[in-house]
């Protein structure tokens, strides 16, 4: 008998309990595709920090971390988003210093790169997005967010 409830017990599904999120990512109107949106919860003992890249019209599926399938989303909570795309200075524009961490003693410079949405957006601090991860599917005005090129940040 213990057996049974043992090996029942186990062949349940893995990962951590998630519910679906799906939202889309626009720049000044038009879809933002290759964008990193993350998720960090607002209480750390409540839900998970989870991610998602968007594609060619801006939508993304949450997968969350520490073993969350491919876009099953993530734990039900509050979260502050973080939202960053950045891209590579082709060599025949003008080209910014390298970054404060790098010496020459390291070797090659490292490529350089530039955002391509404002940074503010890219922590959580200062992007000034918030969304509420409740149970059943989240989907709606909720998840997508309109960035603006002129965005400078908003304070912790």
């Amino acid at each position: 008998m213990l057996l049974v409830l043992f090996v029942g017990g186990c062949g349940g599904r893995k990962g951590p309990k998630v519910v679906y999120v799906y939202g889309i990512v626009t720049l000044d109107g038009s879809p933002v595709e290759g964008a990193s949106v993350g998720y960090s919860p607002v209480d750390r003992k409540v839900g998970l920090p989870a991610g998602g890249k968007t594609d060619a019209v801006g939508r993304y599926k949450l997968t969350a971390v520490r073993g969350g399938r491919p876009g099953a989303g993530t734990a039900i909570g509050d979260y502050a988003i973080s939202i960053t795309k950045v891209e590579f200075v082709p060599p025949e524009e003008p080209q910014p210093p390298p970054p404060a961490w790098w010496n020459p003693s390291m070797g090659p410079k490292p490529p350089p790169i530039r955002s391509v949405i404002p940074e503010a957006y890219g922590d959580s601090a200062t992007s000034g997005l918030r969304a509420t991860v409740r149970a059943g599917r989240n989907t709606g005005p909720e998840f997508s967010f309109e960035l603006k090129a002129d965005y400078t940040g908003k304070g912790k």
